[in-house]
């Protein structure tokens, strides 16, 4: 996400600085890899690698075994309806391929943890590997951006030229999203390289006479984007909302409120740790002295602090769709729509079978639309009672 490789293993940009130097780089290696291994002071804490690397493992293999079955489920099941995009499924869709963007990427980090950080893909994979990731990480957070602010645009906003123009201003955001962020990458990735050939590694190695400037300017970038701009918007957009949805003084205005503050909660408790981590090492290496045992444990967890930002690929399918009565009531339909024997004893006995009736009301109850009600006029996907002036659960996750 910024400059990682200087501060120690990760799974962003890897490897510890450790590579073989050869006599014939342009750079100064030597002194380069002298000033970057002496940012750490002398004392020493003792503290496990091999205890570090299993728990990265398991976090690892638990967040891709988990976000995969996630986001897949996210993207077959919007993806049939893909043409019924309503509030929150277009950002949903979208957001749920960044974040399998992401999950896919695991199993290179994976077997890096295994090898003790060891690069065994080539220079190529090096630099590709680790743009697929930025890219698709700085989507999953930007999308996030876009529904707090389209809930709260569109909870609000009842002029004509806004509904008529709704779908079309989606599209073109949603594209906007994915351009910036391939761009925003590219300063840190072009310095990117591997390095060794007995055991190579993949590292940030800039300009030596600017390297520190470098590493300030990535870690300042990734913070600001990466965190403390989506921050802001995600938390005034969702407060906006929480107090708009508390005025309707519905039964369950309050649930609602709070779950749009697990939105918040959620999106700071994945990304602070990992950006408070880097910013002080960054600021530890060019421009601050922190005491050494604090610099040992800031290197010790901001790897797992990294992995743990990873996370937000597992709670997000469940926030924005899982907890959606709809979502579920979907997907219950696309599975018994996949499955021939259900199918076909449903059709047998539509019309004497009341326990086939049964199993039709609770997909209706579930899905809140019937895939025989044929096609639906253009709506908000608030699946509220008619006489509800404004959108309640369905409206805060996708519907």
């Amino acid at each position: 996400m910024s400059d990682k490789a200087n501060l120690g293993p990760s799974p962003s940009s890897g490897p510890t600085l450790r590579p073989t130097i050869s006599s014939g780089d342009s750079h100064n290696w030597t002194e380069l890899l002298y000033f970057l291994n002496n940012t750490l002071p002398e004392c020493q804490i003792e503290l496990s690698d091999d205890v570090r690397r299993v728990a990265l493992f398991v976090l690892y293999l638990a967040i891709f075994v988990m976000g995969l079955v996630e986001n897949f489920l996210v993207i077959w099941v919007n993806w049939r309806r893909a043409g019924q995009a309503g509030l929150l499924n277009f950002y949903v869709l979208h957001m749920a391929f960044a974040d399998l963007g992401i999950v896919l990427s695991l199993p290179v980090w994976m077997l890096e943890v295994t090898l003790d950080y060891t690069w065994l893909w080539g220079d190529f994979s090096c630099r590709f590997i680790h743009y697929f990731y930025f890219v698709n990480m700085y989507s999953s957070i930007f999308f996030l951006v876009c529904l707090s602010i389209d809930r709260y645009v569109t909870l609000t906003g009842t002029s004509a030229s806004w509904q008529r123009r709704q779908h079309q201003v989606r599209r073109v955001v949603c594209a906007s999203v994915w351009v910036l962020s391939a761009i925003l990458p590219l300063p840190e990735v072009v310095h990117i390289r591997l390095m060794g050939t007995l055991e190579p590694v993949c590292l940030f190695l800039a300009p030596f006479e600017t390297h520190d400037k470098w590493i300030l300017a990535v870690t300042l970038s990734a913070s600001i984007f990466g965190f403390l701009l989506p921050f802001f918007l995600i938390a005034i957009f969702n407060v906006l909302t929480a107090w708009r949805l508390h005025q309707t003084e519905q039964p369950e205005s309050r649930r609602h409120s709070l779950l749009v503050g697990a939105y918040v909660v959620v999106f700071v408790v994945c990304w602070l740790p990992y950006h408070l981590t880097l910013l002080l090492l960054t600021l530890n290496a060019t421009h601050i002295t922190l005491h050494c045992y604090l610099v040992n444990v800031l290197y010790f967890f901001y790897d797992i602090a990294d992995c743990f930002s990873m996370l937000h690929c597992v709670v997000n399918p469940i926030l924005y769709n899982f907890l959606s009565q709809s979502f579920r009531g979907r997907l219950m339909s696309a599975v018994v729509h996949y499955l021939p024997k259900v199918q076909a004893r449903a059709g047998r006995h539509a019309s004497s079978s009341s326990s086939s009736t049964q199993h039709s009301i609770i997909i209706i109850k579930e899905g809140a639309q019937p895939t025989a009600a044929g096609p639906q006029p253009p709506s908000l996907n608030v699946q509220a009672p008619e006489t509800s002036p404004v959108s309640t659960v369905p409206f805060l996750t996708a519907s």
